[in-house]
């Protein structure tokens, strides 16, 4: 098992970068082979038919993709934009679904979110969750979500439950 760990923040203090740096230290912790991509890795300029008639896929989104298909899971932490997907994320998500090898279908995907706020990013993957059902790939039931999310409420978040939700899918 090999797990393609991704975050969908750019912000230098996110702590979307932070849940997901937790999840890479429980994942070691348990010996769960993982890849950390960190938010630049989904850099794309927004998606556009014309645009890719005219150049194709960028490379960054090939090289994604290849990561994707690569890994037996993905775990996608992504932040919550207005009650809904980040767009750095869709993007990506958008781009990948061109290529006609499909990395998305059939792959396993975990979701996960921290917020300051009280529902810890949920309404964010279900709408997340909803696009990936649309390119076919297998979402994970259970989520990893940080309510009221702090630096120190992301460090206490439980080993055990972490270490279930990566394995969510085997």
């Amino acid at each position: 098992m090999s797990i393609l760990v991704l975050g969908g923040s750019r912000r230098k203090a996110s702590l979307n970068g932070k849940l997901k740096h937790r999840i890479a230290e429980v994942a070691d912790k348990f010996g769960i082979r993982y890849k950390l991509l960190d938010a630049d890795a989904l850099d794309a300029p927004i998606y556009h038919g014309d645009f890719e008639d005219a150049e194709g896929v960028p490379a960054s989104m090939q090289a994604l993709a290849k990561d994707i298909h690569a890994a037996s899971k993905v775990v996608l932490i992504s932040p919550e934009y207005n009650s809904s997907v980040s767009p750095l994320v869709k993007n990506a998500i958008d781009w990948v679904s061109r290529l006609e090898n499909q990395p998305w279908q059939n792959k396993k995907v975990l979701l996960g979110a921290a917020s300051p706020g009280g529902l810890g990013g949920i309404r964010g993957l279900m709408h997340l969750r909803d696009i990936l059902g649309n390119v076919q790939a297998w979402t994970a039931p259970n989520f990893a979500l940080c309510p009221k999310a702090s630096d120190a409420s992301i460090a206490q978040m439980d080993e055990t439950f972490l270490k279930n939700f990566l394995l969510q899918g085997d």
